[in-house]
């Protein structure tokens, strides 16, 4: 395996001719896929043992972060941090201002990896939205059921389109076709569209489509959740 990645413009420096690199991924790994890696492996632990060791691990990393201290991991360095300005030298924190974050950067032995890492520039590519798991907050369940008036997560890559272009955005299309879009949107990254589902959505199935703009002319491409959602 490469990492792969094409050349796009690049919109911070002058010069009209610079570009910049832009990731693709070969695909997206959680934590059921890890699990099944370090079992292929034929270590002697199940795993039962496996699921419960991980999940201790999270558990005393997230309480030693929130507790204030600086975890260092061979895979991330993680420190607590606070966010937002602060009016002068006697200001307080205030959660309407300011918010609390983990800052995270490259462990030893990932860095390490990441120099040995061979890469892949891929020549023509044309980007396009790519859907890879849909999250029905209120159920807490996955590509699977969709909830009206709830709150949903869709996770990717290329999901971060133009609000001002009605042609673009986010729809929940039916089995007849007809796209239902969503307006209302907590998160809109990149990776992460975090946003709250029409309660206008009848019983049926759904599929999910990113309909974004490239280039100049805002040339629409449209990336579609393989799995079709459904409404009780």
């Amino acid at each position: 395996m490469t990492i792969k990645f094409y050349l796009q413009p690049n919109p911070i420096t002058p010069d009209p001719n610079d570009q910049s690199a832009r990731v693709v991924a070969n695909e997206s790994i959680d934590l059921e896929y890890l699990i099944n890696r370090v079992l292929k492996r034929g270590t002697m632990v199940t795993e039962t043992d496996v699921r419960a060791v991980l999940t201790i691990f999270f558990d005393e990393v997230t309480n030693l972060v929130a507790d204030g201290n600086t975890v260092l991991l061979p895979l991330v360095n993680i420190r607590p941090s606070i966010k937002g300005v602060f009016t002068n030298a006697s200001d307080s924190f205030d959660s309407s201002r300011h918010s609390k974050k983990a800052s995270l950067s490259q462990g030893l032995l990932l860095a390490k990896k990441m120099e040995e890492a061979k890469v892949e520039k891929l020549s023509g590519y044309h980007p396009s939205p790519e859907l890879l798991e849909f999250t029905d907050i209120n159920t807490q369940t996955i590509n699977s059921l969709i909830t009206p008036g709830g709150i949903g997560k869709i996770t990717g890559s290329e999901l971060k389109f133009n609000p001002a272009n009605p042609l673009e955005g986010l729809f929940l299309v039916d089995s007849a076709g007809s796209a239902n879009q969503v307006t209302v949107f907590a998160t809109r990254t990149e990776g992460t569209l975090m946003f709250s589902i029409p309660s206008t959505l009848a019983v049926g199935s759904y599929t999910p489509e990113v309909r974004k703009g490239y280039g100049a002319t805002a040339s629409l491409r449209t990336g579609v959740l393989t799995e079709s959602l459904t409404v009780d």
